[in-house]
């Protein structure tokens, strides 16, 4: 079973406002991202917020994608990886997905998760134009590591510590690389030839 995980419990901070709810061209930028994952080849997804768990709720339209909330949002993305990790239960593996990348195509979520099960390898990882980008697929053998990440670091130091057993699946999606942090960023968005 894969399992993703939508991280979205953060402050959004230099928004200055929930981003997860923000319009990317017509959509809320966390329903983005869950109507694509509804397209791909998981069979799980497990939604963590935090800070803006109510007007989470009153802007996304769930399914039947799992909310977990994460009280310890304000430690960093290390807390919510730990939550996501935890409400996996006993996945195969996990695929952890960024609320704030709403263009990453559902094809490439299903490049990586073909990539996982036709290899051994047991990290998974999408590359744009020779730069890494998310979603990153893992094997149920880093859950303990994941669950022991501490502040914002995320699980991207995970993948630098275990270049052996990383897959780099080439695919051609801006949207890996692609994400939405500052008001800047959603108006070069609506530039013509903006990001994605």
């Amino acid at each position: 079973m894969i399992v993703a995980i939508v991280l979205a419990a953060g402050e959004s901070r230099r928004m200055g406002r929930p981003k997860q709810t923000l319009d990317v061209r017509g959509v809320p930028m966390l329903q983005r991202v869950l109507d694509m994952l509804r397209k791909t080849k998981v069979d799980r997804v497990v939604v963590v917020a935090g800070a803006h768990l109510e007007e989470l709720r009153a802007a996304i339209k769930f399914d039947k994608e799992e909310v977990v909330y994460n009280a310890g949002y304000a430690e960093g993305m290390g807390s919510s990886l730990r939550a996501g990790i935890a409400a996996a239960g006993a996945a195969d593996a996990v695929l952890i997905v960024l609320a704030d990348q709403p263009f990453v195509s559902s094809d490439t979520v299903d490049a990586l998760i073909a990539g996982y099960r036709s290899s051994e390898k047991r990290v998974v990882v999408p590359v744009y134009h020779g730069r890494r980008g998310n979603p990153i697929l893992f094997d149920s053998g880093f859950f303990p590591e994941m669950s022991r990440v501490r502040g914002d670091v995320g699980a991207r130091a995970i993948v630098e510590r275990n270049g052996d057993f990383l897959l780099e699946v080439p695919v051609d999606d801006r949207g890996v690389v692609t994400d939405i942090d500052e008001p800047d960023d959603l108006d070069d968005l609506r530039l013509p030839g903006g990001s994605a």
